[in-house]
């Protein structure tokens, strides 16, 4: 009759992650071939302006 607690769990998980990917900044890896590779290798940066 029930489902398994960790079948239950694996729902929840997935459903989760599912909903929430598109609001994360890894939506950026399908932008091509070699994105996923750049992408997490990658440096940070911060673009900084003066003022004049």
């Amino acid at each position: 009759m029930g489902e398994a607690i960790i079948f239950k769990l694996h729902l929840v998980l997935g459903t989760t992650i599912f909903l929430l990917f598109p609001f994360t900044r890894l939506v950026h890896i399908f932008s091509g071939v070699a994105a996923p590779v750049k992408y997490i290798l990658r440096r940070g940066y911060q673009i900084v302006r003066k003022r004049t």
